[in-house]
């Protein structure tokens, strides 16, 4: 039996995509954009040097191609992050009154914007950022992040752009990453590039180079691996680089309908 049901609109379920993070705050609700427009002038105020981005989406702020924080608005409340365990100590106080888990903090739009106090952790997280970068040298870790660059740009049709907060690359424009630059990931320590490699290689990497190779977070057990960058020679990066590439065209090829 076939059940027709008249009059009824099916809601689209299509996420919207926007072109600036004007346009993301524009197509909230007005109480949260007046809140998110608070929020937005605070970070801009506290580190003008940094470079206003959406990344998956959200508003980010990026200092030396680092982001310093990132917003978003929801239904009854807005989100900071990252909100590390380090600055979450230095605010405690500030921050008792509102909700902090999981590297976020979230703040009611009924309450007034904590303009000062967003202000202070924006400086807070850029403060954190110049200072790892006095003590690690910029001069390094840009002189890593180009050296990956010269590579990928070798290979067919790569884009780069800033996803999950960090230089990212990948086999066409917003299709199959093949590798990912990790600046101090949750303060782990690491100036290293994450890339796939083929089935089973990943442990034998890592026991036969462990200063070499590591397993990284979230892709490890995908078959990642995590390349120290300071001791990998140019020959072995670019081999690792074009394998992965083609790792990951070569499963996005077979998943393209044939004509």
């Amino acid at each position: 039996m076939c059940v027709l049901v008249a009059s009824r609109k099916i809601p689209e379920v299509a996420k919207a995509r926007f072109a600036s993070v004007s346009d993301y705050i524009a197509s909230k609700p007005k109480d949260a954009r007046a809140a998110l427009a608070r929020v937005r002038r605070a970070i801009r105020k506290a580190v003008p040097a940094a470079r206003e981005e959406l990344s998956y989406q959200k508003p980010v702020y990026v200092l030396h191609d680092v982001p310093v924080l990132y917003f978003a608005g929801w239904t009854s409340h807005y989100s900071l992050f990252p909100a590390t365990d380090v600055l979450v100590a230095a605010f405690a106080r500030e921050l008792a009154p509102y909700e902090s888990s999981k590297g976020t903090i979230k703040i009611p739009i009924s309450e007034p914007v904590p303009e000062r106090l967003i202000e202070r952790i924006a400086r807070f997280r850029a403060n954190q950022i110049t200072n790892r970068d006095r003590r690690q040298g910029r001069k390094g870790r840009d002189a890593q992040l180009d050296r990956v660059r010269r590579f990928c740009a070798k290979l067919p049709s790569v884009v780069e752009k800033i996803s999950h907060g960090t230089p990212t690359f990948f086999v066409a424009k917003d299709k199959g990453v093949f590798a990912m630059f990790a600046d101090n990931h949750h303060q782990d320590g690491h100036l290293a590039l994450w890339v796939p490699v083929k089935e089973g290689l990943q442990p034998l990497l890592i026991e036969d180079a462990p200063a070499t190779y590591y397993k990284p977070p979230y892709v490890g057990s995908s078959g990642w691996v995590g390349i120290e960058l300071n001791q990998i020679r140019d020959d072995a990066l670019q081999e690792h680089l074009r394998e992965a590439w083609g790792l990951v065209a070569r499963k996005h090829d077979k998943g393209r309908p044939s004509r």
